[in-house]
């Protein structure tokens, strides 16, 4: 790649332009960003769907847009040494890295295992690409949506890291329509204000307790989610396109390895099936009901989901997980497991699973249209891997474990385990005293209130699986472009917000 010239006064940003609604969120970004200042922009695009579109639209004049497939399509060699030499270089863990991709691990599986080799030469042409940008291009930021959504955004956020590169993303925060934009996956940027404040905090007298967060907890968040449409409003758009997907080959990135048309029609029809399965057993096996008894909770996380998988990526198996906490409880206590709302959206978990849970004899598996704010209230405490309902319960003024790093964990209420073996005794501990400070948790909210912007973040995602989805079906850029200009329009108080959020930043 030959060296890239700019001006002296204009920084590069370069632009990660990801999969359906990222890439037309972060175009919105920066079409509010440009409006800022002068900047010179780089794209990454990692699908050809997209491309047309960033080629032909005229509102940001890209320096240089860049396919990151063509750098493992049809490689297939690699060379362990220098896989070694980059763990070192940039004090990386890359198994933990990889096992963080769905394709290549555990969830995405169902059309093609890829071998140990292949996922290694994937990696290291992987590597190659991001580092030969970054040292050409040299930009003064990275725009991306949070990492750990595939490998690639993952590895090219690390890097940038270690390369002392700017990376910032819009952080959803566990309160409705709250993010923070941040350079960091666990937000500590509200941790770190939290222990700035509380040396000398002086206003307590605000109450945080339940009737604020039943009003502003992520149930609605939850909703959006849940509606997500993934394709067109029509269903005749959806039907051509899917009569022309199964007709042609798919573009040949790693994701759509053995998608043959046989193996997707035969995956639809079983799926339906398995599905409708899942969510008969679940219904059948699981309480609607809150007994009067002592209970702990545990919310199960969706899977996959890039916050487990990065943050905590030695608690991804939530079912050990749960058997582990099983045998650390109280004797006079149950543990209750709660399935995740969001996990229809993604095809709820196996049978399995649910009768792994089921099978534990001091764990009861919980509906998961069972209020969670009812849960929470009436639990003795929540057990979590991390994530929004630790973040409810203080408002309850009940006692929190975690097992990774979280933006709240600075309080006197929250514990963070380690090990297992620590397990028993540190619940022994934490839910013998259950008082929550008020101080503590008016300084949190300061904190998160100092950092935090207010905009409709899953709606504008919602929208832009639409407009996605009209590019994708469509592929008529001049259509995409004319529905972009309305999402752009609808959006832009908040695309305004988020950019000078970021711009406050570069």
């Amino acid at each position: 790649m030959e060296k890239l010239k700019t001006k002296n006064e204009e920084k590069n940003i370069l632009v990660w332009l990801d999969f359906d609604a990222y890439s037309y969120l972060n175009f919105g970004i920066i079409n509010a960003l440009s409006k800022l200042n002068n900047f010179n922009f780089f794209g990454i695009v990692t699908t050809k769907q997209d491309i047309s579109f960033f080629e032909k639209q005229q509102l940001i004049p890209f320096k240089k847009i860049m396919y990151y497939p063509d750098c493992y399509i049809n490689k297939s060699s690699f060379n362990i040494d220098k896989l070694k030499e980059f763990e070192k270089k940039y004090q990386l863990n890359i198994w933990s890295d990889i096992f963080t991709e769905r394709s290549f691990y555990k969830y995405w599986t169902d059309f093609y295992k890829f071998s140990r080799e292949e996922i290694l030469s994937i990696t290291q042409n992987s590597f190659l690409f991001f580092i030969e940008i970054l040292e050409k291009i040299k930009p003064s930021l990275i725009l991306m949506q949070h990492p750990g959504e595939n490998i690639s955004n993952l590895l090219l956020y690390k890097l940038a890291k270690k390369m002392g590169i700017k990376v910032l993303f819009p952080n959803p925060l566990y309160i409705h329509n709250k993010i923070l934009i941040s350079d960091n996956i666990e937000s500590n940027e509200i941790l770190d204000e939290y222990y700035k404040l509380i040396k000398n905090f002086k206003n307590d007298d605000q109450i945080f307790d339940e009737n604020y967060i039943k009003k502003n907890n992520l149930r609605e968040t939850v909703n959006i989610q849940s509606s997500y449409n993934y394709g067109t409003r029509s269903f005749s758009q959806k039907f051509h396109y899917y009569i022309k997907r199964i007709s042609q080959n798919s573009e040949s990135i790693y994701k759509n390895m053995g998608k043959t048309k046989y193996n997707m029609l035969k995956y639809k029809i079983q799926t339906y099936f398995k599905v409708k399965n899942r969510a008969k057993f679940l219904n059948e096996n699981s309480i609607k009901k809150i007994n009067d008894e002592k209970f702990f909770y545990f919310p199960l996380q969706s899977e996959p989901e890039s916050k487990i998988l990065t943050s905590s990526p030695f608690y991804t198996n939530q079912i050990a997980l749960i058997e582990n906490i099983a045998k650390s409880i109280p004797i006079n206590y149950v543990l209750y497991v709660k399935e995740h709302p969001i996990q229809k959206v993604k095809l709820w978990r196996s049978v399995e699973d649910y009768k792994k849970i089921i099978s534990i004899p001091n764990v009861k598996l919980v509906d998961p249209n069972v209020d969670a704010q009812k849960l929470i209230s009436k639990s003795s405490g929540i057990i979590s891997i991390s994530g929004a309902t630790g973040f409810e319960a203080l408002f309850y003024g009940k006692p929190v474990i975690i097992f990774a790093d979280e933006y709240y964990e600075g309080l006197s209420s929250v514990t963070k385990v380690k090990t297992f073996s620590e397990l028993h005794d540190k619940i022994k501990k934490t839910f013998s005293n259950s008082e929550i400070n008020n101080r503590e948790l008016n300084v949190l909210m300061k904190s998160l209130e100092i950092h935090s912007i207010s905009i409709p973040y899953f709606s504008i995602i919602d929208d832009g699986i639409i407009l996605s989805s009209i590019q994708r079906y469509g592929e008529n850029p001049i259509l995409t472009i004319m529905n972009f200009k309305k999402f752009y329009e609808f959006h832009k108080k908040s695309f305004k917000s988020i950019a000078e959020a970021i711009y406050s930043k570069i």
